[in-house]
């Protein structure tokens, strides 16, 4: 009878904690998951709300984990609806900071279907923090780079239940449906031919591809030593193809010719070969010439280093012989002083004593002496030969 006094008791408390708890919310119930659960994260002292707009809850309910770097620092509040978006109460646990500029994402934090809310913070941060009752506005979440978000272009064989919703990870659901497309039509099922084709050519080869292994890896080793080389031809030949892209017309005038300038080679086919084969003949020519007057051809080569050395070592005097080369005989910076006008004025020493004449003009036209200028041969006596014995020296010898 005790025990059933007691019963009554607790199911009394409980049902009115339940009426105060209903009173507190406006009268109105929205299931034992929208009371706060005691002890929950963001519920404790010092503990403070925030808020965040998202475009689709995606199945997030009341007392959801709120994670910060798969870190929990809080729960999900009130979920309402604001202007077609998903407006979501946070409450954070004391010396919880959230950067400015952070958007929100709803995640799963297990593959059996529950789901968190992640705080995402931004990619440059500013240093400032939210406070107390500030909200993360509407963000322009990171979309799936393969699948699309609700309202954007389709992919061909991809169903309503693979996108995935604005500001949220695949679901577990989403992921076994677009693991089911790549396995029904993927092109998995030719992996088995693709492993037997494999088995197939290395069947028998084993050491073969042992010793290649050594050299696959001096290949690699090469190719990134000569990695800048290789950066600076693939630059070499984007701007090439970009020259030849900038002269598109000049190229599709030289593929229209084309073909008449391949006829009129194919015409002078000919004319070609006999050139080709002189040139033959020439380079035999000359093979023979260079066999046979090497030596010479190096005496050649010898002399003209000494006449090069030689006019290397007249280097410093060849600048100053030019200066008279072309006003010989007079320096070309003396010519305003000596010219004046019609007038040139000179300083000359003349020497026209016998004995110079005789050494110098009189010597080139072959008149020597008195009785060449007289135009009688002197007699030997005049010549200063012996009489006695000039008679029997042949003519043009002496003899004294």
């Amino acid at each position: 009878m005790r025990r059933t006094r007691l019963g009554r008791t607790r199911l009394t408390v409980a049902v009115a904690t339940v009426a105060v708890a209903a009173m507190a919310t406006s009268c109105g119930f929205d299931g034992i998951n929208s009371l706060p659960v005691p002890g929950a994260e963001g519920t404790g002292s010092g503990a403070y709300k925030i808020s965040a707009v998202i475009p689709n809850a995606a199945g997030l309910v009341n007392n959801a984990p709120v994670m910060i770097d798969d870190a929990t620092v809080g729960s999900v509040g009130s979920i309402d609806v604001d202007n077609w978006n998903a407006k979501l109460d946070l409450r954070l646990n004391s010396g919880v900071q959230v950067p400015a500029g952070s958007h929100v994402m709803v995640g799963m934090t297990s593959v059996l279907g529950s789901t968190h809310l992640a705080i995402v913070p931004p990619e440059h941060p500013t240093g400032a923090y939210m406070q107390p009752g500030d909200q993360i506005p509407l963000p322009k979440c990171p979309e799936s780079p393969n699948l699309p978000q609700p309202g954007g272009e389709r992919i061909p064989d991809v169903t309503s239940a693979q996108q995935v919703p604005g500001c949220s990870y695949p679901t577990t659901e989403q992921v076994l449906s677009s693991l089911s497309v790549v396995l029904n039509g993927g092109g998995l099922s030719q992996f088995g031919d693709i492993v037997h084709e494999v088995n197939a050519i290395f069947d028998g080869r084993d050491k073969a591809i042992k010793a290649l292994i050594p050299q696959l890896n001096v290949l690699v080793a090469d190719l990134n030593g000569q990695r800048n080389n290789i950066i600076r031809a693939m630059e070499g030949l984007d701007r090439l193809t970009a020259g030849i892209n900038a002269q598109t017309p000049t190229v599709q005038k030289a593929l229209q010719d084309g073909p008449e300038i391949l006829k009129l080679l194919n015409e002078q086919r000919q004319q070609f070969v006999a050139a080709l084969d002189s040139v033959g003949k020439l380079s035999a020519n000359t093979n023979d010439i260079l066999e046979q007057n090497g030596q010479d051809i190096r005496t050649i080569v010898d002399n003209m280093s000494k006449a090069f050395q030689g006019l290397a070592d007249a280097g410093p005097a060849l600048p100053g012989s030019l200066r008279i080369l072309l006003t010989f005989p007079f320096l070309e910076e003396m010519i305003p002083t000596i010219v004046r006008g019609d007038y040139v004025n000179s300083d000359l020493v003349l020497d026209l004593t016998v004995p110079t004449l005789q050494k110098t003009i009189l010597r080139s036209v072959g008149v020597v002496g008195p009785e060449g200028v007289s135009g009688t041969p002197a007699g030997s006596a005049g010549r200063g030969l012996n009489p006695f014995t000039s008679p029997l020296v042949p003519s043009g010898e002496g003899g004294n």
